[in-house]
């Protein structure tokens, strides 16, 4: 008899309980700056399902750096975009952390 691992989803209320709590990430993550601009980048690259991810790294980089990395992905042509913009964003703020400086 298999045992249902924690994180198998083969119930209908999980995913209406994975639905609340991405409600209530989205309203804790509003009222701060930096989830302000989680949201933009994340709305901006059509990558909302992963909004947890961009409020991660508005924590641990500059809004600057981000929205220069971010302007750098919207600037590059679709045909040239192997994934999806919201992997190129994350491959280029790994690559270029280094010239991420707080003014």
């Amino acid at each position: 008899m298999k045992k249902n691992n924690v994180n198998d989803n083969d119930s209908g209320s999980n995913g209406k309980k994975d639905e609340l709590t991405y409600q209530y990430d989205l309203e804790y993550i509003s009222t701060t700056r930096e989830g302000a601009l989680a949201r933009d980048l994340a709305e901006g690259l059509g990558d909302m399902k992963n909004i947890r991810y961009y409020f991660s790294v508005t924590l641990t980089y500059s809004e600057r750096y981000l929205r220069e990395v971010y302007r750098k992905v919207k600037e590059t042509p679709e045909h040239r975009i192997k994934k999806s913009r919201g992997a190129l964003f994350t491959y280029l703020v790994k690559k270029y952390e280094h010239f991420d400086t707080d003014d």
